[in-house]
């Protein structure tokens, strides 16, 4: 049985694909694939797969798409802005076909009057933005939907990092992280050299470099509340360096490797 994408998801596609023409479209997608096919998902078609909804009409619909993050806009727009924008609208009601989307590790539901959450699942979708369509019949049939790419505008310039560069001290494959998770993680706890300094002065270098960016870290603060800077891995500093993986549109596992790192002292502060 032919399935179909719903068409205000086509016409997503075709208006991103109209603003970015340059953008790269290996991570878009509307069907499952074979790991979506086991279980319920709106990737598959809802009378012939494992559908998260399914309605009583003829239609074989799939009703989300996947959209490649990566714009490639010379302009600097990212999927980030669009994401933020969208989120906006829906919020607003002018995107009403909308039933969620998924971006970076945080999802935005109609339920929750798309107020942002994080997202619990397995793929975090760092590498595409997922927008699913409502669970309606007017989500289903609704066509000549405008998604307001239009409202997007070019970044203003943004300050560099504070301070010189510190290169990241560990050798190549190492990262600071939990004591219980070998030789290559760094914690600060076992008191290890590197280039001259203790482990726990790297990672406190680090984390003060981001309170020079701004970041509300150290005793008392957002992050590190606990522990301040005091250069021992553990759950607050896994928390700061997701939240600044996310804010750099970096893998968010909490790790501080040599990305992360150089991140703090060489990426422009949003």
């Amino acid at each position: 049985m032919t399935w179909t994408v719903v068409p205000n998801l086509d016409e997503a596609r075709d208006q991103l694909d109209n603003r970015f023409p340059g953008r790269d479209t290996r991570s878009d997608g509307s069907i499952g694939d074979a790991v979506h096919q086991r279980y319920p998902s709106s990737h598959n078609p809802d009378r012939t797969g494992q559908a998260e909804y399914r309605d009583d009409d003829e239609a074989n619909e799939v009703r989300a798409r996947d959209f490649d993050a990566d714009l490639r806009d010379p302009n600097g727009i990212t999927m980030e802005h669009v994401v933020q924008l969208w989120v906006r609208l829906a919020r607003a009601g002018c995107l009403w076909w909308v039933r969620y989307i998924i971006f970076n590790g945080r999802i935005w539901h109609r339920r929750h009057q798309f107020a942002t959450h994080t997202y619990t699942g397995a793929n975090q979708h760092t590498g595409h933005c997922h927008v699913n369509s409502d669970f309606t019949q007017a989500a289903d049939t609704v066509r000549g939907t405008n998604w307001r790419l239009d409202q997007l505008r070019i970044p203003a310039p943004r300050r560099p990092a504070p301070g010189p560069a510190v290169p990241f001290p560990l050798p190549t494959g190492y990262y600071f992280g939990p004591r219980q998770d070998g030789d290559r993680s760094v914690s600060g706890h076992y008191r290890r050299r590197f280039r001259g300094k203790a482990d726990r002065q790297w990672l406190t270098i680090w984390t003060t470099q981001l309170t020079r960016r701004g970041w509300p870290a150290g005793k008392g603060r957002r992050y590190l509340r606990k522990a301040g800077h005091d250069g021992r891995y553990g759950p607050e500093h896994r928390e700061l360096i997701k939240a600044f993986q996310t804010d750099q549109g970096l893998s968010r596992d909490g790790l501080l490797g040599r990305k992360t790192w150089d991140a703090a002292y060489r990426n422009p502060i949003r």
